[in-house]
């Protein structure tokens, strides 16, 4: 029988997908569209039933794309070589099903963002044998307007804190 029990934060996998996308308010609303399942680009994926985010309306793409380019404006981050936002994956081994609990790793991961200034959003995708997350983060931060940036090593450390809060949150739940 397989151990149901996570081990370790490693077990879980966060990735920051297309680091030199995301360019353009068009890629944004895209981005927002995928992550909210307004915009189906597999036949598996025809509806994301759980979004939430911080900072945004995430009942509705356009408002919540609306908001966070609102903040973008207001520091004047909208030339064309500023990046718009950053998206992420946190996928969490397959035998954790659980969608209260991928919520919660969900809400308390859009809330580390949040803390530190940055709108997001999330999207559960149920596309795979696993249930994984989507979360895009609005490059502009609301508190000071300087944009996110991240050396590699920068970005290793982040991932490594999403890991670890979403495995604190597994083990706090029984997995």
């Amino acid at each position: 029988m397989e151990n149901t029990r996570i081990k370790t934060y490693k077990d879980i996998v966060v990735q920051n997908i297309n680091c030199g996308k995301y360019k353009t308010k068009k890629d944004a609303m895209n981005l927002i569209k995928y992550i909210t399942g307004k915009s189906c680009i597999t036949e598996k994926q025809k509806e994301v039933r759980y979004k939430g985010g911080c900072g945004v309306p995430d009942y509705d793409h356009e408002l919540c794309h609306n908001a966070m380019y609102i903040i973008k404006k207001l520091y004047k981050k909208t030339g064309k070589n500023l990046r718009c936002s950053y998206h992420f994956i946190i996928s969490l081994p397959a035998y954790i099903q659980d969608v209260n609990i991928i919520k919660l790793v969900s809400i308390e991961t859009c809330q580390l963002f949040y803390n530190k200034g940055f709108q997001c959003i999330y999207g559960i995708h149920e596309d795979t044998d696993n249930l994984h997350i989507h979360i895009v983060v609005n490059s502009t931060n609301f508190k000071t307007g300087k944009q996110l940036h991240m050396s590699i090593k920068e970005l290793k450390n982040f991932t490594t804190e999403l890991k670890k809060t979403a495995f604190e949150i597994l083990k706090k739940n029984g997995f």
